[in-house]
Formats: C-alpha cells, sequence, structure tokens
C-alpha cells in the first residue's frame, strides 16, 4: 500500500495516524473498563447499582453532548475542538485514576465522557477533509474501519493485563502517556482550521437539559431496589425527568439551530433504525459487562483470564461480522438481515441463562458471546443503514449524530436496567438467608434476562423497518468512528 510519495502526502498520513491513535484509545477505553469494573466495585465498595454508574455516565454525556459539540466543531473549528477534547478527556483520566471514592470517580467518568463527544466528531470530519474523493480517502477509510475494529478487540487483551499485573486505576493512566504523546506531535502535522463565518445561537440548554434528564432517569432506575418501585424518591425521580424533558422541548422548539433538526423526523426508517440501534446495545452491552462479571466474582476467573475469555467474541465482531454487514445486506436485503441477526443474537445470550458457576468456558461464556456478538453486529448495522438510507446529504451528520445519540443511549440504558436487576434479585435472595455467592450468581442471571428481553424488543424494533429495502446499499459505504457513524458516498464499480 503507498502512503503518499510527495511530502505532503507523507505528513497527511501522519496526521492521519495520529488522529487513528486517538480514535483507537476511545475505543480501548469502553471495553477496557468493562473488564476492570468488578475489580473497581470490590475496592471501592460499590454495589451494582452504583458500579454501573462508571460505564453509564460515560456513555450518557457523550450522548448528551455528541450533537452539539459536532456543530461547534464545524463552526469554530475542527483542530481547536480536537485539542481541546483530547485535553479534557487526557485530565480526566489521569485523577480518576487517583479516585478514592466512587462519587469521585464517576464524575471523572462523565468529564471523560464529555471530552470524548467534543474530540470524536472534530477527528473524523478532519480525516476526510485531509483526502480527496478517490483512492486515498478509500485507504484511509479502510484504515480507519481496522484499527476500530482492532482497538475493540486489544481493550479486552490490554485490560486484563492491566488489570492483573497493575490493578484497575492503569486502565485509566495508561490514557495520559498515550494522548500527551498525541498531543505533543499534532501541531506539527495536522493543519487548523477556522470554522465557518455564521455563528448562529447554538442550543447548549438543549443539551443540558437532555444530559439532566437522561442522568436522573438512569438515577431513579439504579434506585429502584434499595427504595423500591413505588416509593416517593422514585416518583419524584420520574416527574423531575418529565420536567426537564419538558424543557428540552420547549428549549427546541425556541432555538435558532436545534440540537435535533425537525427535518429529520420526515426521512423514512430514520426513528425506527434509531430504535434498532439503541435496542441493541441495551441488549449486548449488558450480557458483555455482566457476563465479565460473572466469570470473575462468580467462576473465579482473573482478569486476565476473563479479557482472554471475551477476545475471541470482539474478534468475530470486528473482524467477521463487520465486513460481511453488507455482501449480507445485499443478498437478503437489511430487514431480512435485521431480522435473522436479532434472532441470533438472542440466541447466544440465551446460553448465558443457563450458565452456572461450574460450567465451562466452552459450553457457556465461549459461543454465548461469540454467537451474540455476530448476530448483534449485524443487528446494529441493519438498523445504521436503514436509519441513514434516505437521508439527504445535507442533513447526513444530524442523522449520524442522532443514531450515535441512540447507541450510546442504549448503553447507558441497558446497563442501568441490567444493574437494577441484578441488586433487586440479589438483594431478595439475601433478605431470604441465601449465601451471598448464592445471590450474586442469581442476580447476574436476572442481568441476563434483562438483556434477552432488550433482544427481542430489538427483533421487534426491525419489523418496524418498512423502507430498509429501498437502501442504497451499493452506493454507500458506512464509515465506523466508535460509536460515532458517518456515511461517505462511494463509486460504484
Amino acid at each position: 500500500m503507498s502512503f503518499g510519495r510527495t511530502a505532503a502526502g507523507r505528513r497527511s498520513w501522519v496526521a492521519f495516524v495520529l488522529l487513528s491513535a486517538t480514535f483507537f484509545m476511545l475505543l480501548v477505553d469502553f471495553s477496557i473498563v468493562s473488564i476492570a469494573l468488578p475489580s473497581i466495585e470490590t475496592e471501592l465498595h460499590l454495589t451494582a447499582s452504583q458500579g454501573q454508574w462508571i460505564v453509564s455516565t460515560y456513555a450518557i454525556f457523550l450522548a448528551g453532548f455528541l450533537m452539539l459539540t459536532g456543530r461547534c466543531a464545524d463552526l469554530y473549528g475542527r483542530y481547536r475542538f480536537f485539542v481541546a477534547g483530547l485535553a479534557i478527556f487526557t485530565v480526566a483520566s489521569f485523577l480518576g485514576g487517583l479516585a478514592r471514592d466512587g462519587t469521585f470517580l464517576i464524575a471523572m467518568r462523565a468529564v471523560q465522557g464529555l471530552g470524548a463527544a467534543i474530540v470524536n466528531p472534530a477527528a473524523l470530519a478532519i480525516v476526510l477533509s485531509m483526502f480527496p474523493p478517490g483512492p486515498q480517502r478509500s485507504r484511509a477509510i479502510a484504515l480507519w474501519g481496522t484499527i476500530g475494529s482492532a482497538g475493540i478487540a486489544a481493550g479486552m487483551l490490554f485490560g486484563g493485563v492491566l488489570v492483573q499485573y497493575f490493578g484497575w486505576r492503569s486502565v485509566l493512566f495508561v490514557n495520559v502517556p498515550f494522548a500527551i504523546a498525541i498531543g505533543a506531535l499534532v501541531p506539527f502535522f495536522v493543519a487548523r482550521d477556522h470554522g465557518l463565518d455564521e455563528r448562529p445561537k447554538l442550543d447548549v440548554g438543549g443539551s443540558i437539559f437532555l444530559t439532566g434528564a437522561l442522568i436522573t432517569f438512569v438515577y431513579t432506575i439504579e434506585s429502584i431496589p434499595s427504595r423500591g418501585f413505588l416509593s416517593v424518591p422514585t416518583l419524584a425521580g420520574l416527574l423531575v425527568t418529565v420536567a426537564l424533558l419538558a424543557m428540552l422541548a420547549r428549549a427546541e422548539r425556541r432555538a435558532d439551530v436545534p440540537i435535533l433538526s425537525p427535518r429529520l423526523f420526515r426521512y423514512p426508517d430514520l426513528l425506527s433504525g434509531a430504535a434498532v440501534v439503541m435496542l441493541q446495545p441495551m441488549s449486548y452491552a449488558g450480557v458483555l459487562l455482566f457476563a465479565s462479571m460473572y466469570a470473575q466474582r462468580v467462576s473465579g476467573y482473573s482478569p486476565l483470564a476473563a479479557g482472554l475469555a471475551f477476545l475471541p467474541s470482539s474478534l468475530i465482531v470486528s473482524f467477521v461480522a463487520s465486513p460481511l454487514t453488507m455482501p449480507i445486506a445485499r443478498a437478503i436485503g437489511v430487514r431480512a438481515m435485521g431480522i435473522v441477526a436479532s434472532a441470533v443474537m438472542i440466541l447466544g445470550e440465551a446460553i448465558l441463562l443457563f450458565m452456572q458457576p461450574s460450567t465451562s468456558y466452552w459450553a457457556a461464556i465461549f459461543p454465548a458471546t461469540c454467537i451474540g456478538g455476530f448476530g448483534g453486529m449485524l443487528a446494529y448495522q441493519s438498523g445504521m443503514i436503514a436509519g441513514l438510507g434516505h437521508v439527504d446529504d445535507a442533513d447526513e451528520g444530524s442523522a449520524s449524530a442522532a443514531l450515535s445519540f441512540a447507541l450510546q443511549l442504549g448503553i447507558g440504558f441497558g446497563v442501568a436496567f441490567g444493574a437494577a436487576a441484578e441488586e433487586l434479585r440479589a438483594n431478595l435472595l439475601l433478605r431470604a438467608g441465601n449465601l451471598s455467592s448464592v445471590a450474586l450468581a442469581a442476580g447476574l442471571h436476572a442481568a441476563f434476562w434483562v438483556s434477552a428481553i432488550f433482544g427481542v424488543a430489538t427483533l421487534a424494533a426491525v419489523f418496524a423497518l418498512r423502507n430498509a429495502a429501498k437502501a442504497e446499499i451499493p452506493l454507500r459505504h458506512y464509515l465506523p468512528f466508535g460509536k460515532l457513524h458517518h456515511r461517505a458516498a462511494v463509486t460504484q464499480p
């Protein structure tokens, strides 16, 4: 593969390496924290519903500010926002590694999510602007997707190694030298831009109300095991959530540039595609997290063994399911692919319902994660393809951000509901006099049931894709950017 023969071409590829290294770091961060979570909960004395905030807070803040920060990067300069987001993410990673209690760590995860929301769209926009349409851009897109796939798999392996030999704090500290090196080199290779001349009034209030509503809702869900379904705090939390959503709707009506353009609602399959994109991670993100916890806290796996246990499924998702998405979609259609894939995902998840502490890895975790992960990736991609299949070029950025928001929302909600079910079931068994080990195993099984239920909901949402057959599959390539996806036109052979 030629990387450019001129000095300018070589400079562009160095810049690409730096930007893709950031992308790799952000993808590693999610999977690496999943492996470290049992150790974090043990050392900081967190319950399941408290520990889930370490994952869901990051997802919520990334989702809540993603659409606003993407627009800001276009208006005020992508380079400026990339550097700012990288700095915020780095500082939050360092401080999070110093955390002595769960509250401070969760706060730093929120700041990390904000930093990721700033750096994510800026980095991808810079990459696409560096390479003109043609072979060079196609080469960059292919490499970008490969790097992203490698990041997901590497997080599982690195997480196990780091936690096993250096403790859970190392999974946060490892970001710091990596990000500092990128930040030191970026000024020499990445060109500065100055944004656009227009300066519309941005909907900052809408993003704040949206994030506040999400946090309040998740907090209400995670408090149900200790407070009850119909307790005053639970009902008050739901009322506050509704009030914040009402304030969001009011802010959106008055905003010059709302975070969610009303034009998006006229596109066929965008809303149903977003439902699929949200429900699939609500189902499968919980499987990964709670299966990792079962392996370490019930079956006695070391962190390294747990990381290795989930590595095969990560490789299958990244290097088998993802590349097969477009060939399968073209062969049988997007909707049919989503239906079959959702059923396969549910089948894989169902295996975990029969797992016992003594069940071998090859009989439970390996088939469940490999089968469930393969089907889950294809189901997720069916929602992405259908949701973006009819969107005009002018609205692609907003539509992609909306679907990315749905994905992050699904991760946060799936972990929150699973953790609440786990703690509720475990508490019932503990009050009945069962051993803590028995209660923990039963609680994690309850979380697996929640994932399976959301899997069935994903299948139902796929049936709502009515216009997916008309999606322009042969003319489009979907470029994954971790939690953000953009559609890039390619020339039909």
